[in-house]
């Protein structure tokens, strides 16, 4: 069985786990919680840890037999709390991270410790394993030898490299589409598809992810998977029940170039932020800095930080400046149509227009914010001429 499945409809993302259950999100959630995964880091920890042992091989033949067993057990005791360290650090940061550790790098220490023949795994590995599970005590009895740990960690350190190389491959991507000035490069679509017309690697990257894709429909029924071997009592009601289309893989990096597609197909604009500079999912088209905590600011976010910095205050005084010449604009157009009607109008639109010039000071001093100047000046034209 396929260790992910991910649906991306309707603007929300939905992920199947292995109790049949679905955790849905909104789309584009896990390219930022992938983006913000130090996956440099892990490579090189797990890499350390792995040689650690290689290390250790010229001396080993020399140890005695009691020094041999109690490396083996403080080496297992290192690799068992190397694995603890990723459940505790990934796997509540999104139902993917949860299903790559306690799946996929899980399980691979069943097939690389085993021989082909063999369908279950072999007594001191599924006491291993339990201590992995956090259900058995590590102890001489649970330990694993290196033999076995070692291949074990070079396939957790070949996944993370993989990852590490999907990352970086779509950050620069991902600042070619989201990067650009709407006003001069188009849309957030038009910019993909111009990187789409002269990137030739990027096509032959997304051909490859593809081909790791199969389509799975599942039905759900609320954020459960209805499965066809339930009893009759259990069915639920025609009204609760919604179907999905999954793409599964083993792969999480296709999995994570198939959702940047579809965040560009749906036009959902990612920002960096001014702060951090990591990208989120602004709520605004004036927001600078993300909700993420700032380290050493007593529980302070990007935005708490930089809400008064002059980086926000000019982003909100360019938006600012757009509001105002598009409401001049439609005010104008009516107090022309108007003149017959109200001989003063034009003086009331200048009027307007020096009333809407003395906010966008107040913006540009940083005074008065831009949700303030949306909610002061733009109003229908005849409510700011004062006619019906």
């Amino acid at each position: 069985m396929p260790y992910y499945e991910m649906s991306l409809e309707n603007q929300r993302e939905y992920v199947y786990l292995n109790d049949f259950t679905v955790v849905e999100g909104a789309l584009g959630l896990w390219l930022l919680v992938f983006l913000d995964v130090d996956w440099v880091d892990l490579t090189k920890k797990t890499e350390s840890l792995r040689k650690d042992h290689e290390g250790t091989l010229s001396k080993f033949k020399w140890m005695q037999a009691k020094q041999r067993l109690q490396w083996e057990l403080g080496y297992s005791e290192r690799v068992a709390a190397w694995y603890h360290g990723l459940k505790e650090t990934l796997s509540a940061r999104h139902p993917l991270l949860q299903l790559l550790v306690e799946q996929q790098i899980r399980n691979r220490l069943i097939c690389v410790s085993q021989p082909e023949n063999r369908t279950e795994p072999r007594t001191e590995v599924q006491r291993y394993l339990e201590v992995l599970d956090d259900t058995q005590a590590h102890s001489e009895q649970t330990a694993l030898s290196p033999m076995d740990l070692r291949p074990w960690l070079l396939e957790a350190e070949q996944i993370f490299f993989a990852l590490q190389t999907c990352q970086e491959q779509l950050l620069p991507l991902l600042d070619q589409v989201m990067g650009g000035d709407p006003e001069k490069d188009g849309g957030i679509l038009q910019r993909y598809y111009q990187m789409q017309q002269k990137d030739w690697s990027f096509r032959h990257m997304v051909e490859q992810g593809y081909r790791l894709l199969s389509p799975q429909f599942h039905i759900t029924s609320p954020r459960k998977i209805c499965r066809s071997d339930l009893p009759k009592e259990t069915t639920p009601q025609p009204d609760q029940l919604e179907g999905h289309t999954y793409m599964v893989t083993d792969a999480l990096d296709a999995l994570t170039l198939w959702e940047f597609e579809m965040i560009c197909a749906n036009e959902i604009p990612l920002r960096r932020c001014a702060y951090c500079n990591r990208y989120f999912r602004p709520y605004s088209v004036v927001s600078c800095y993300c909700d993420r905590p700032v380290k050493g600011r007593n529980g302070k976010t990007c935005k708490d930080v930089g809400a008064i910095s002059k980086h926000q205050q000019k982003v909100s005084h360019d938006e600012a400046k757009k509001l105002y010449r598009k409401v001049c604009n439609r005010t104008q157009m009516m107090a022309q149509r108007r003149i017959e009607q109200h001989p003063d109008i034009l003086r009331r639109y200048r009027a307007v227009q020096l009333h809407g010039r003395e906010l966008l000071e107040q913006v540009e001093a940083g005074t008065m914010t831009f949700s303030e100047f949306q909610e002061q000046f733009d109003k229908k034209p005849g409510e700011l001429l004062g006619v019906k």
